[in-house]
């Protein structure tokens, strides 16, 4: 269950986004609601949160400044901008303070911020935290107390002044692992701790397992690396072998007994975290340093994904995401291939629902277990995962997009012959001809695609090519009418103020 924290200084949008979603059943916890940043961050202070909700515009502490005070303290929440400002100015800032998502308060509907809130990566806790409370029935990491820590201490100078933390991290899969699986594994560790010596378990936090391997730091530094790469490869070998779970492994940066052992641990967890995600960290100061996308990066990779979607060239986008991360993968943090991986996702769904007005049930059939697409892509969590999903996607595109022209294909036929001919004499018959139909067929039939009578959308398109020499040529009203496919310049202005609610001459004084 996840925290989120709601800030915005109007009651009305404090009840209602409280009231929008059923929070829990989705696997949140709403646990607070704040009319002002400085209210927010007074109650981050003391508890746990792990997504904020927040509003631009506030009295005193705005959105933005609260986004930053966050980044000090909080620098791995996920942070979602609800605004009723849709200035790019507003959406520049808040890509450049790391935001999650930006979307309009006033817009938005329980399904859009489900789809924001599915989306987000999962995280681990992120800090060492020696006051919060243990679950019963559980050897909580977190509730470590000062007594207990300078114990693991103790024990840790038995084999050095130093040492690195460890943590181990069960693969995410579909079906949650079950009581007794986590049981196993909870003893398998300790077996293999304990019969190590050193390394210390220290552990077990929400499924994740911690510990510490010590050591003089005086001595050969590469013996000690390989130790820790010999220890990584028999943990994950014996959890593959004896439990069937894949785990990933993640040490710390090499510190002093009595340093910093809440940094020592957040180095440890985002190693296992890259390993998990592509099998190749196992020392984080082994690693090079992991980055988010800058705003020009990702400025160029969606409009790449975009041009290639526009044009319906799946394979290659496929293609070319694929070399992208084979050359950047290291470069790039699990969570941004993530949020890339969404990012793809939600443009072709939106092309599919806008290009051929496809409804949910319909692309549940074609996408099965992937759909909603983007949950599919937030739920991704290594890089194999991200691959297959990208093949997946743009396989299953091309597939419903091949399927859908082979029903429609009559019908993008008629529309391409219309969009160039429209100002020509256009004949139902003849659109019947095109499409191989009777004229009855296809006026039913162009009716049901469209939503239109065939005369309504040839009108429309029209008017639409008038209103655009209007607006952008000082042609007149006759020429206009002809250039449009209408001989009579009278009928041509009746019409045009049907469709448009105004006359020409007030139209054409308002340019």
């Amino acid at each position: 269950m996840r925290n989120v924290m709601i800030v915005d200084d109007e009651s009305l949008v404090r009840i209602g986004l409280q009231s929008i979603i059923d929070w829990e059943s989705n696997g949140f916890r709403v646990a607070g609601v704040f009319k002002s940043g400085e209210e927010m961050l007074a109650a981050a202070a003391v508890s746990p949160v792990d997504v904020v909700l927040t509003d631009i515009r506030m009295p005193g502490m705005d959105g933005f400044q609260l986004i930053r005070e966050l980044r000090k303290t909080h620098a791995d929440i996920h942070v979602i901008v609800l605004s009723s400002y849709n200035d790019f100015e507003y959406t520049r800032q808040a890509i450049q303070l790391g935001v999650t998502d930006y979307i309009s308060k006033y817009e938005m509907e329980p399904e859009e911020l489900l789809r924001v809130l599915s989306s987000l990566p999962y995280e681990m806790r992120k800090s060492y935290d020696p006051a919060q409370p243990a679950t019963p029935g559980h050897t909580e990491i977190g509730s470590i107390n000062d007594s207990d820590k300078n114990a693991m201490a103790a024990k840790l100078r038995d084999h050095g002044s130093a040492f690195r933390w460890i943590v181990l991290i069960p693969y995410h899969r579909s079906e949650a692992y079950s009581p007794e699986e986590r049981k196993a594994m909870r003893l398998l560790a300790e077996e293999m701790f304990q019969r190590l010596r050193n390394p210390i378990l220290f552990g077990e936090e929400d499924g994740i397992f911690h510990g510490a391997y010590a050591f003089d730091p005086a001595g050969d530094d590469q013996r000690i690396r390989e130790e820790c790469e010999r220890m990584a490869e028999e943990w994950t070998a014996a959890f593959s072998q004896k439990l069937n779970v894949s785990l990933a492994v993640g040490f710390g940066d090499e510190i002093g007994i009595d340093g910093d052992w809440t940094a020592a641990r957040k180095r440890a967890e985002q190693a296992a975290e890259g390993s998990r995600f592509d099998g190749e960290v196992r020392l984080s100061d082994a690693a090079l340093p992991r980055g988010t996308f800058s705003e020009e990066e990702w400025l160029a990779v969606y409009k790449l994904v975009k041009q290639r979607i526009r044009y319906m060239q799946f394979t290659p986008l496929a293609e070319e995401l694929l070399a992208y991360q084979d050359e950047k993968l290291l470069s790039y943090k699990p969570s941004e291939w993530v949020r890339l991986g969404v990012a793809v996702a939600s443009q072709l769904a939106d092309f599919l629902i806008e290009r051929y007005d496809l409804q949910t049930a319909e692309l549940g059939r074609f996408f099965v277990s992937l759909w909603p697409l983007p949950e599919a892509a937030g739920a991704v969590r290594t890089s194999d995962e991200w691959r297959t999903l990208v093949r997946e996607l743009t396989a299953r595109t091309q597939m419903t997009v091949t399927s859908r022209q082979s029903r429609t294909g009559w019908l993008e036929r008629v529309k391409e012959h219309l969009s160039q001919h429209f100002s020509e004499a256009i004949r139902l018959e003849d659109m019947a001809q095109l499409s191989n139909f009777s004229e009855n067929h296809f006026s039913q039939r162009f009716r049901q695609e469209t939503g239109q009578a065939f005369s309504d959308y040839l009108t429309d398109l029209r008017v639409r090519e008038a209103v655009r020499l209007f607006r952008d040529t000082d042609l007149s009203t006759e020429e206009i009418a002809f250039r449009v496919g209408y001989s009579n310049p009278n009928y041509f202005i009746k019409v045009f103020k049907r469709k448009t609610g105004q006359t020409v001459k007030h139209f054409k004084s308002l340019k």
